[in-house]
């Protein structure tokens, strides 16, 4: 307590440092307009790596304090992980009033089947480990890929939708200038159909569907057909999250020997990594793809690598909604506006 408020204190790991202090000043505006009761403190911490490459983290007090602390996937994602983990229990040993955990993207989000003998599924151990050991009070996600993954953590996780963001750069951006007759929005697969079923409606598109089938073990499906309207069209393909890049890029070539006039790749997690390529060589790939433009959200950072291929990305800022999020969390308001596809 600081002359009768609340401290709110808002940590970063390491990886995500960046989005960490661009939450919290959105955090720290948001909570100024609506009353005096909380104060938003930058949290600081550092970390020690010593010769048996263990680490200590060291963080500012926060004793009867709210801690929030923003992690989001970013290479090395398992140092990351253990940075968190050691960063929440130095939280703990330091008596909190209450501990939020915020994903911008959940590292083992997608590690959560066990679709093969003696495999781990550290999507649903990882939750566990939150709030069984580091107790956790609250975690908020944004557009999982699975949306039971919230269900993994008790109490249920929060899910903030960012797909509404890309509905309104398409709505505000593109259809400005162009007729929605002239164009379609694409479902790349089945899971995208279901999961984006009312974005035609909200646009004023027709949708298109692309029929796949997928294994459990392959990153790239296999395209058996395409249905709907798509010569001379404007095509907007929407997705949770970009990987390797292949499926889309299959997908445009698809698309533009169908006749499409251009094809616009719009995703919540631009994670954009192959084992098998260097970043250059895969930078190279996507700048070269017949994708006309790739929307991504900044919920991984991407700096690095969209300064290798610049004319083909645009990046939206997720932090305002995350801040708006984290302040209705930390106030105790209602996320279910954010849920609204046409705000």
């Amino acid at each position: 307590m600081s002359n009768g408020q609340t401290i709110v204190k808002v940590f970063a790991t390491t990886g995500s440092a960046a989005i960490g202090a661009q939450v919290e000043a959105e955090i720290r505006t948001r909570i100024a307009t609506r009353g005096d009761d909380y104060r938003v403190k930058h949290g600081g911490h550092t970390v020690s790596h010593f010769s048996n490459e263990n680490i200590e983290v060291q963080i500012d007090n926060v004793r009867d304090q709210i801690a929030l602390v923003v992690h989001t996937q970013n290479p090395p994602v398992n140092d990351g992980v253990i940075e968190l983990l050691a960063m929440l229990d130095a939280i703990n040993n330091a008596h909190p009033r209450k501990t939020f955990v915020v994903f911008p993207y959940m590292p083992y989000s997608r590690s959560d089947r066990k679709n093969k003998p003696r495999i781990s599924v550290m999507g649903q151990r990882l939750p566990e480990i939150l709030n069984k050991v580091m107790r956790v009070q609250r975690v908020m996600l944004l557009e999982p890929h699975n949306g039971h993954i919230k269900q993994y953590f008790t109490p249920t996780a929060d899910e903030v939708p960012v797909v509404p963001l890309l509905v309104r750069h398409i709505r505000n951006v593109f259809l400005k200038n162009h007729d929605p007759k002239d164009c379609t929005l694409v479902f790349a697969d089945a899971g995208a159909a279901k999961r984006f079923e009312d974005v035609p409606a909200q646009l004023g598109l027709d949708p298109t569907y692309i029929y796949k089938t997928r294994s459990d073990n392959s990153e790239s499906p296999t395209i058996k057909a395409i249905a709907g309207v798509v010569k001379d069209r404007h095509c907007f393909i929407l997705d949770d999250e970009i990987l390797t890049g292949n499926t889309v890029f299959k997908d445009a070539d698809l698309l533009k020997s169908a006749g499409a006039a251009s094809v616009r790749v719009l995703a919540v997690h631009g994670i954009i990594a192959d084992q098998k390529l260097s970043i250059q060589e895969l930078m190279n790939k996507f700048d070269q793809s017949s994708v006309d433009e790739f929307v991504l959200t900044d919920s991984i950072p991407l700096a690095d690598k969209i300064a290798l291929a610049p004319k083909k990305f645009t990046i939206l800022p997720i932090a305002p909604l995350v801040g708006e999020a984290c302040t209705r969390l930390i106030l105790g308001e209602s996320l279910s506006e954010l849920h609204r596809i046409d705000i």
